[in-house]
């Protein structure tokens, strides 16, 4: 009779589906498996809790693999701790990213979770390979096997007072070893119109980052696939997939030349399919042309990531970085400009040697190479990466506090008992070089960095201030004194923001979680009351209910900063009062996509965003044109889809803002009539 093994990379349901991808990286330990043992296993994938739950109750595995991810670790390990109160012998497997690199820390991990019996470290085809094969061989008899104390390559336990470390294994060479959980069918269940399809070309990274778990030198060399397998998996993919985008998982998408191959099959696909809508990826860090060019095939469909953490040289030497350098960046937001294609860059508050100033600097130097969405994100503190080791935080001052990691908890009924649970990170709050008064200042300007800039919600005017020799960085610091004033329209939203911040943030862990061990805690936080993304939480009330107070803002801002250019006359006031009216009308109730505008402008703004708002509104004016401002039907569908996808919650909103391009979904304008009289009023009608 086969072994029954379960392998779940569970995702928390409490509030929303916290991690929407597909469970590729555990799919593909268990394809390997199941090649090399074919009818002795029987394996079967999990994703989502009430799946796995119902699994169980049918009955529990012999074997219970599970991936160990900062959003799921408490999740995995309650469900693991249940296994073994029902059968004892189940032997319980982990393995994942988040498990300490140091190997005093590794041994309490383990001996904190002792319903694990083994861990696998780093890649973890081979090494759980090695392990079943010698589970086997003592008919899965773990107490016998731990008590033989037998070294076994990259795997990990506990033996009476002794950790057994086995050797760490030579990395996969070929990753075509590995086989396609997706063409072995592994992955087909999870098809449904919440799951991103996830999909690898590349595995490994020549960088040396000291915040990431695989800055290590382990994962220096990268691996690839062979093109015609990943060519017949994105067929596959295509033919099956129910949401709108794909997502690959390579730490430097587009950076090597059989990259743009595969692009053009995607190219390809999309001309055939209409699939993928947009490519989700983490661009490459260098070879900006190669990466520039995936684009251009893309046609719009890729977004083009600066992976700069800090613009700070010093702050990059610390974390053991190199930036490509400010011109190859405003190229990057140049090209996407030009193709269409969303820019991206990642600012890490409270890396090693960060500042308020350094900051400040990084957000202005981004904004100003106009790159579409500078995502603010705080140093966490990973197991497993070289920020987190002991030596390391000493040097630099790295204080961190705890808080519950956003979306990632809720009740779930495991074999029989309701058992609440909620993940927890530690991020880095202050250091010798910031204070924890300059992180909460900084974690202001972030809100306002997705308010005021994040999306191209204001690319029309910044566009218009550029042209005046005003800078997006001076808007954008404007526009935060303005909307963190006390008198402000905003002034509720960014005291709730910054409120949560604070109050989110403890201290000591245990105090944390005694805190959320009450089960009346954990419904606050699924009802919203404490469990948002604060960042994301309060954007998504800003941008959906406050776009009035938004434009006001932003355009009492541009008309002030133009006066003190000197450049504020009759033609600029009008264009910035119809400007900030086309601009209302394309991004108010968004998710209201019948919504069908007729309205009268003195300037053509079709041309006018032809020229991506580049050109001199002086050059499209000298007569009317009645526009008609709605959504195409793709963008019809395509929100339709993400409501499906995230629905329309707060929470939800904020992720429909986190993972879609929302500038994608603008209403646009088409011309209704060419000339309009000339004593025709402005007028609206929906």
């Amino acid at each position: 009779m086969s072994i029954k093994i379960s392998f779940a990379d569970l995702t928390h349901t409490g509030q929303v589906i916290a991690a929407n991808t597909f469970p590729y990286g555990i799919s593909l330990v268990a394809a390997y498996a199941k090649q090399k043992f074919g009818d002795e296993i029987d394996v079967e994938i999990f994703k989502y809790p009430d799946d796995f739950s119902g699994y169980l109750n049918r009955g529990v595995p012999q074997i219970a693999c599970f991936s160990n991810y900062l959003w799921n670790t408490r999740l995995a390990y309650a469900y693991a701790e249940r296994i073994k109160q029902k059968n004892p012998k189940v032997v319980i497997v982990f393995g994942g990213p988040t498990y300490p690199g140091e190997e005093a820390e590794q041994r309490r991990w383990l001996e904190a979770h002792p319903a694990v019996d083994f861990y696998v470290w780093l890649e973890g085809e081979r090494a759980f390979s090695l392990l079943l094969e010698r589970l086997i061989a003592v008919d899965l008899n773990v107490t016998a096997m731990k008590k033989a104390r037998e070294l076994i390559g990259g795997v990990h336990y506990i033996s009476g007072d002794t950790m057994v470390r086995g050797e760490v294994l030579e990395r996969v060479g070929d990753l075509d070893e590995i086989p396609s959980p997706y063409l072995l069918g592994l992955l087909e269940k999870f098809f449904d119109p919440v799951l991103i399809p996830m999909i690898e070309m590349a595995r490994g990274c020549p960088f040396q980052c000291t915040f990431c778990e695989i800055g290590r030198t382990y994962f220096n060399k990268v691996r690839r696939h062979s093109f015609e397998r990943l060519h017949e998996e994105l067929h596959y993919i295509a033919d099956r997939a129910k949401t709108p985008d794909l997502l690959f998982s390579d730490s430097n998408f587009g950076m090597y030349r059989e990259d743009l191959d595969i692009c053009r099959i995607l190219a390809d696909l999309r001309r055939e399919r209409k699939w993928p809508k947009y490519v989700a990826n983490s661009s490459g860090k260098n070879q900006k042309e190669r990466v520039l060019e995936a684009a251009r095939i893309l046609d719009g469909a890729m977004v083009l990531t600066v992976s700069i953490q800090t613009a700070d040289e010093k702050i990059l030497e610390n974390v053991k970085r190199k930036n490509i350098s400010l011109d190859q960046i405003v190229a990057v937001g140049k090209s996407a400009e030009e193709t269409g294609a969303n820019s991206y860059c990642e600012i890490i508050l409270g890396l090693p040697g960060d500042s308020r100033d350094a900051h400040f600097r990084s957000v202005a130097s981004m904004v100003d190479a106009n790159i579409n969405d500078v995502m603010m994100y705080q140093a966490m503190m990973l197991p497993g990466s070289e920020i987190s080791d002991a030596a390391y935080r000493e040097r630099f001052g790295l204080v961190g506090r705890f808080r519950v990691l956003p979306r990632c908890f809720g009740f779930y009924d495991m074999l029989g008992d309701q058992v609440g649970v909620v993940e927890m990170e530690e991020i880095c709050v202050s250091q010798n070089s910031l204070s924890y008064e300059d992180y909460l200042v900084c974690r202001a300007l972030d809100l306002s960095v997705e308010l005021f800039h994040n999306g191209g919600v204001f690319r029309e005017l910044c566009n218009f201030l550029n042209l005046h020799g005003v800078p997006t960085s001076r808007f954008l610091v404007q526009t935060h004194a303005a909307a963190f004033a006390p008198d402000s329209g905003l002034a509720a939203i960014y005291d709730g923001y910054m409120r949560e911040n604070d109050e989110k943030l403890w201290m000591i862990q245990e105090e944390l979680e005694q805190f959320v061990a009450q089960p009346e805690i954990i419904t606050r936080y699924i009802s919203g009351e404490l469990g948002s993304s604060e960042l994301y939480k309060y954007k998504a009330i800003a941008f959906f209910q406050h776009q009035e107070d938004l434009h006001h803002i932003a355009f009492a801002t541009g008309r002030q900063l133009l006066q003190d250019a000197g450049a504020l006359n009759d033609l600029a006031e009008n264009y910035l009062t119809q400007l900030k009216r086309f601009s209302l009308l394309r991004k108010d109730s968004l998710l209201e996509s019948a919504l069908d505008i007729v309205e009268t402008f003195d300037f053509d703004f079709v041309a006018l965003m032809g020229k991506r708002f580049e050109a001199d509104p002086a050059d499209y004016t000298g007569r009317r044109h009645q526009l008609r401002i709605r959504h195409t039907d793709e963008q019809r569908q395509l929100i339709e889809a993400y409501i499906r996808q995230y629905g329309t919650s707060t929470n939800g909103l904020g992720r429909f803002l986190l993972r879609t391009h929302v500038n994608k979904l603008y209403r646009g304008p088409s011309y209704l009539e060419v000339d309009v009289n000339a004593g025709s009023t402005v007028t609206a009608h929906a």
